[in-house]
């Protein structure tokens, strides 16, 4: 049924699998279109009282596939900034709760999706990276509600990565346990929540997200998208790509965009 994911169901849990293991489940266009349709599924899915969302292989998410930005016209490239916030937000709006199972590092937009998620769990070896400055692109603002404005620019200004165990203790993820430990801690999570009224766990949830709304979350991702698309098809945008193709370091320019780009 899918071409990038894989589901599994196990009584009242539902487990939506990044399945892109070859390209360390990096998202392409398919893949957000893919995942807004599951989280539609499971929230229509009487039967499903929780979701975990987890990555096929030993990464949750590579980010964007350059394979597809690369070769995206400007029609595809807006397409796919559109599905990559509408798959978040059937994430973070859904009925039902949903543990981000972070089996291995996330990057860029694969963070944006763990973090999309109600609850995270991370492998301890795991790390959290948001990359798009290096890739020409911008994540401005990205977890400001979460982590602050200092820490949010370190994020987003310098493109390093965050280790598991240093996300937990900024509070970008609620826990980071040994690999061991890992399969259980999640499961800890997904009991607790099965064990819960169904209705107060909605009800919750989109308090939540009214209190996001009204601090300026929707704007944020309203105004963000079409600039991150802007930058994408900028020549700094271009040329990140095809460095990182070509595994040299890219030359910025800061030019802006022509009219036929």
């Amino acid at each position: 049924m899918y071409e990038t994911i894989k589901i599994e169901k196990q009584g009242a849990i539902t487990r939506v699998i990044l399945n892109r293991p070859a390209v360390k489940n990096a998202h392409n266009l398919t893949m957000f279109q893919e995942i807004a349709h599951a989280f539609d599924d499971i929230e229509r899915d009487p039967d499903c009282r929780c979701a975990v969302l987890t990555g096929a292989g030993d990464f949750f998410c590579a980010g964007q596939d350059l394979n597809f930005t690369n070769q995206a016209n400007p029609q595809d490239f807006d397409a796919y900034g559109r599905a990559n916030v509408h798959a978040r937000q059937r994430i973070q709006r859904n009925y039902k709760p949903v543990v981000a199972a972070m089996n291995g590092p996330a990057i860029g937009g694969g963070v944006y999706l763990a973090t999309a998620c109600d609850l995270v769990v991370a492998v301890d070896t795991a790390f959290l990276q948001m990359r798009e400055i290096q890739a020409g692109n911008h994540a401005g603002g990205a977890f400001l509600f979460t982590v602050g404005r200092v820490r949010s620019l370190e994020l987003s200004l310098l493109g390093r990565r965050l280790a598991a165990p240093k996300a937990e203790e900024w509070g970008l993820i609620n826990r980071s346990v040994p690999a061991a430990e890992f399969e259980t801690a999640v499961e800890d999570y997904v009991q607790a929540l099965l064990e819960l009224p169904p209705l107060a766990i909605r009800y919750t949830k989109a308090a939540t997200n009214v209190l996001l709304d009204t601090a300026g979350f929707s704007t944020h991702l309203d105004a963000g998208g079409p600039m991150q698309r802007y930058l994408g098809l900028s020549p700094d945008g271009r040329e990140a790509k095809r460095a990182f193709a070509e595994k040299r370091k890219p030359q910025f320019t800061g030019a802006f965009p022509r009219a036929s780009e």
